[in-house]
């Protein structure tokens, strides 16, 4: 019975041995207890974390012995030993340290997990996968010694940490979860690298590039709308300079730039560089930012005629000549102008009311600026804002060429409005989209000028439109991307090819053993006609038979070695496409 507390003692062949062990763990636990409760005690109340535990930090004597936590543990424990009555709390008491154990093989199975460098346990004979069974057995134990207890003491655990999670800033000790999460990125970006690249997976890596504060909160506010929550943007800055005086400036602009994103509120990822020449350091910046599959494929800055002074103080051919290299590099390439008021503008204006045009050309980057626009409406307050594509067309064909429009944009499925424009001009631009909120205009090079789709070179009209993102695209945005395209289905297409080749080749090289094997009979035979002694004309006709057999021999050679050849080149191209003939 659960109220029989002698049954151990009526089993045992020494009854005494059983009351001797049980004073033995009492005196034992009770001590460790009453010397470790005072300490814990009076560490949480270090760390600040509960205020009205704060008089309990107060140390004691030159080893800093926690008096004030020794008197109240005394009080507890005297007031608990009062009741007359140990069962009442024994059972919350089992839970606490059962959760104490629990908590303390899960901290060890997580840093495990973690793979963190500084764990280096000395236990000897530790395993990750006893850690986790032990927390496992202990949270199996509470419920089954008490369900009721072992749930509320779970609830109270719970509510702890979830008090800790929102109310200790900034973290006053470091933890397992930063490990864990470097971990989870190893292998992540491990598992990525190895999959092949699929237009389906693109996504906005951007790469902010800007000097003074105000520029930088506009192009990071701007990358937070068009990662539309599934790419990256790094803020970058690059200093001008040379030698270890430069390494305290770059520490110090690190920090200040820290600052800002965190002011902004920004998902963001701080980047500052020197560099003697700033030509060179954009050039090898854009080459080298990002990590394994996370490379930059688009460069975010300001419009050169409203740029500060610092990274792009340079003359507008610089300028210009600075964002044809990353293009050339393949980055697509983001310039954002807005005139003034603009941003208040849209604050000031609400959701349901804000608008987004695209100016549409049917190319690659018309498709990602649709898509870039379509990641705008993925943020809050842009919701149920309505896209509205402008294509231009004539006038006789307009209805058309909208009705082609809207199938295109059926088949990428994205609600937009399709609106043909007989001429895309400066006048035209501003008419239709001065009042929009956040226009996508195409651009280009030619020479030494940055021109518009006709060829004509990006005028003041900008000062007409409220916020407008100048877009060139580097590469082939495909917004209707089977699952079967791209490189995972060039790469099928591929071992298809492999496959049937090397099949080819071993049906010409059986056909090849057949008609030597006939050869060889005839071979046989007309040696048998030459030593029967057959006349002349049966043996004219045996070896008509042997050349007969021959020429299908060195036929199927021929074949052979054509088949062999497909199969060594369709070998290759699977290799090329970074992928791996399969092992016969």
């Amino acid at each position: 019975m659960k109220s029989d507390y002698t049954a151990m003692n009526r089993v045992a062949g020494v009854a005494a041995l059983i009351d001797a062990g049980v004073i033995a763990a009492t005196l034992s636990s009770a001590m460790a207890s009453f010397l470790g409760a005072p300490r814990v005690l009076q560490s949480l109340a270090g760390d600040r974390i509960f205020p009205f535990l704060l008089p309990f930090s107060k140390e004691s004597g030159p080893k800093g012995n926690p008096r004030r936590g020794v008197i109240i543990t005394a009080g507890i424990a005297l007031t608990v030993i009062g009741l007359g009555n140990l069962n009442v709390i024994a059972r919350v008491v089992s839970m606490f340290f059962l959760i104490s154990y629990g908590l303390l093989n899960y901290a060890t199975f997580f840093e495990a997990r973690a793979s963190s460098p500084s764990f280096r346990p000395r236990f000897r004979w530790f395993n990750a996968k006893a850690s986790l069974t032990g927390f496992l057995a202990c949270l199996g134990l509470m419920l089954a010694i008490d369900p009721t207890a072992g749930a509320v003491a779970i609830s109270v655990l719970f509510a702890i940490y979830q008090y800790l999670k929102r109310t200790v800033s900034p973290p006053r000790w470091a933890d397992s979860q930063r490990s864990h999460h470097l971990q989870l990125v190893r292998e992540h970006l491990l598992a990525a690298a190895s999959e092949p690249e699929h237009p389906r997976d693109w996504r906005p890596q951007l790469l902010a590039l800007s000097d003074g504060p105000e520029t930088r909160k506009e192009l990071l506010t701007f990358a937070a709308w068009i990662e539309g929550g599934s790419g990256l943007t790094t803020a970058a800055v690059l200093l001008e300079g040379a030698g270890a005086k430069m390494l305290r400036f770059q520490s110090e602009a690190k920090s200040k730039l820290k600052g800002e994103i965190s002011e902004i509120g920004a998902n963001a990822f701080p980047l500052v560089l020197f560099t003697p020449d700033l030509h060179v350091g954009i050039h090898l910046l854009v080459q080298a930012a990002g990590i394994g599959p996370l490379k930059v494929n688009t460069i975010l800055v300001k419009w050169p005629g409203h740029r500060p002074k610092g990274i792009f103080a340079l003359k507008e051919l610089s300028y210009r000549t600075d964002l044809r290299v990353a293009f050339r590099l393949g980055c697509n390439i983001i310039a954002l102008h807005s005139r003034e008021g603009a941003w208040d503008a849209i604050k000031m204006k609400p959701a349901g009311e804000r608008r987004i045009d695209v100016w549409w050309v049917n190319d690659s980057t018309s498709r990602l600026m649709l898509l870039l626009a379509y990641l705008v409406t993925r943020n809050d307050g842009w919701e149920e804002t309505p896209i509205h594509v402008f294509a231009m067309g004539h006038a006789r064909e307009e209805e058309e060429s909208a009705e082609d429009l809207r199938k295109i944009l059926e088949e990428v499925r994205i609600d937009a409005r399709p609106e043909i424009v007989e001429e895309v001009s400066a006048a035209s631009v501003a008419k239709h989209s001065s009042d929009a909120s956040m226009v996508f205009f195409p651009f280009r090079f030619s020479g030494d000028k940055i021109v518009g789709p006709l060829g004509r070179e990006i005028g003041t009209f900008l000062e007409e439109l409220p916020m407008v993102a100048l877009v060139l695209a580097s590469e082939d945005i495909e917004l209707d991307a089977d699952p079967e395209e791209g490189k995972a289905g060039e790469m099928a297409a591929a071992l298809d090819a492999l496959s049937d080749a090397e099949k080819k080749s071993r049906d010409k090289e059986k056909e090849a053993a057949q008609a030597l094997e006939k050869l060889e009979e005839k071979l046989d035979k007309s040696r048998a006609a030459r030593e029967a002694g057959d006349d002349g004309e049966t043996q004219a006709s045996i070896d008509s038979e042997v050349k007969e057999a021959q020429d299908q021999t060195d036929m199927a050679g021929r074949r052979v070695a054509k088949a062999k050849t497909k199969a060594t080149n369709a070998a290759k191209e699977v290799e090329k496409l970074g992928g791996k003939p399969p092992k016969e």
